[in-house]
């Protein structure tokens, strides 16, 4: 798994979305597991791609580079998730998704990650503590207000 988010952050890092499918991708998931400790730097690495994703996507402009969702959960794991009395083991989970109305907007966003500030270190915490990745990623529904 580990060998797989390298790959992926290689990706990321060089802007560039190879063939296979890769280019048909019009969104992306992640899932971090982080250990209770190391939250609050995910937090701020977050709060900082949040900010990254204000000034570089557009949710009203261009229909080609469009973003249309994007999304950071959080919660903790469960000790047993079918039994919440048993509580929760320290660990938290992060799950970030994007989606753009077309592969365009995946593959801008690609390229302004690329420059942006954090990106070394968001590649250093997926790697580290990555569990899930939905890459080449495809949106199966939505429901909007």
């Amino acid at each position: 798994m580990r060998t797989f988010f390298i790959i992926l952050l290689y990706l990321f890092s060089f802007g560039t979305i190879l063939a296979d499918g890769h280019s048909n991708s019009n969104a992306f998931g992640f899932a971090l597991k982080v250990p209770e400790n190391e939250v609050a730097r995910v937090e701020k690495l977050l709060q900082s791609h949040l900010e990254f994703m204000n000034n570089t996507h557009s949710v009203t402009g261009d229909k080609e580079t469009r973003l249309n969702s994007y999304s950071v959960l959080k919660g903790p794991e469960m000790v047993d998730p079918t039994k919440p009395e048993k509580g929760t083991t320290g660990n938290m989970f992060f799950i970030l998704t994007e989606h753009y109305e077309t592969p365009k907007g995946l593959q801008k966003h690609i390229a302004a990650a690329s420059k942006w500030k954090d990106i070394q270190e968001m590649n250093e915490i997926m790697g580290k503590y990555g569990v899930a990745i939905a890459f080449p990623g495809f949106l199966v529904s939505q429901k909007n207000r």
